[in-house]
């Protein structure tokens, strides 16, 4: 009887006994593989960045990081989805520094994270507010023999700028992008963009601003040529 159990379906019990031999030999090969070390550059990635808040403090574009693990794991690893994750879940407003452990960079099972440099991050997170600015009109060149420059206006006279507390405490006005009047005799309509020129901040509204330079010959103003709209084409 107990020879005709051991009998019994011998095509499963070769196939179990083929998957437990390649198992073995899977395992096996793993342990003989060599060990290697890498190194690489990878970018550096904020998450989960409170509401309401900015990060007010320059970070690294990436951090250096040591990998080890079988040859194999190592040379199939794409560098490119490689990344370290700094996690401001429960961040508060100020300035605190962040330790990156190895976990915080994305590798297979298989590979360990032996090393990175830096190995902490220095975040100032600051309260996010709006102000409204007045827009100066950035004026370059000189008008054509006999002509001048009689009036300047831009509309709308004031941007609505968003960024870091203390960066937009600060600022006082924005401007405009160069807009040249040389060789010129009659007035000049454009539109222009309009910078902060500040760090941690952005123009939110009125980020392009119509400005009118009005060019007279002896005192009077002559008749306005619109210009072309920059990046428009006609």
């Amino acid at each position: 009887m107990s020879s005709r159990r051991v009998l019994s379906n011998p095509g499963t019990k070769l196939l179990a006994l083929a998957i437990a031999v390649a198992m073995w030999l899977g395992f096996s090969w793993q342990r003989r593989e060599r060990v290697s070390e890498r190194s690489y550059r990878v970018p550096l990635s904020v998450a989960n960045i409170p509401a309401r808040t900015l990060i007010a403090s320059p970070l690294p574009a990436g951090v250096d990081v040591r990998l080890r693990g079988p040859f194999t794991a190592l040379r199939q690893l794409d560098p490119l989805k490689l990344e370290a994750v700094v996690d401001l879940s429960n961040a508060t407003r100020g300035r605190k520094t962040y330790r990156l452990a190895p976990e915080d960079v994305n590798v297979p099972p298989e590979v360990e994270v032996i090393a990175i440099s830096p190995d902490e991050i220095a975040i100032s997170l600051e309260h996010a507010v709006e102000k409204s600015v007045p827009i100066v009109p950035e004026i370059t060149g000189t008008p054509a023999e006999g002509a001048r420059i009689t009036e300047v206006t831009v509309d709308p006279r004031t941007a609505l700028v968003v960024g870091a507390e203390s960066a937009v405490a600060k600022l006082t006005r924005v401007r405009t992008e160069p807009v040249s009047v040389a060789g010129r005799r009659s007035t000049l309509v454009t539109a222009a963009m309009v910078l902060a020129e500040a760090p941690d901040v952005r123009v939110r509204e009125a980020a392009v601003a119509t400005v009118t330079v009005r060019i007279g010959s002896e005192g009077k103003a002559l008749e306005p040529t619109p210009a072309k709209l920059r990046g428009k084409g006609k």
